[in-house]
């Protein structure tokens, strides 16, 4: 039973850092970019281990959607249109 409750309390604490660092990194791009209107979506790109090195977001900016990459600072590497 013990072991079961530390196991759930780990899972939920990597969950909420997890959406924590997604919540950050969207409103700081959107605080550095004022051109985007809505963020549709957001993901992190990593592997097993590591913490958020950058994330994909898709964006409207002027009515239209974008795929960006960002870092955590919500500084843009690079932009595609959809």
């Amino acid at each position: 039973m013990g072991i079961g409750l530390v196991l759930f309390v780990g899972y939920f604490s990597i969950q909420l850092y997890s959406n924590n660092m997604l919540t950050n990194a969207k409103e700081n791009v959107i605080e550095n970019n004022p051109e985007i209107t809505n963020v549709v979506s957001i993901n992190n790109i990593g592997k097993w281990g590591e913490w958020f090195t950058e994330y994909v977001l898709v964006v409207e900016i002027n009515g239209l959607k974008y795929r960006i990459w960002t870092s955590n600072e919500g500084e843009i590497s690079d932009k595609i249109p959809l």
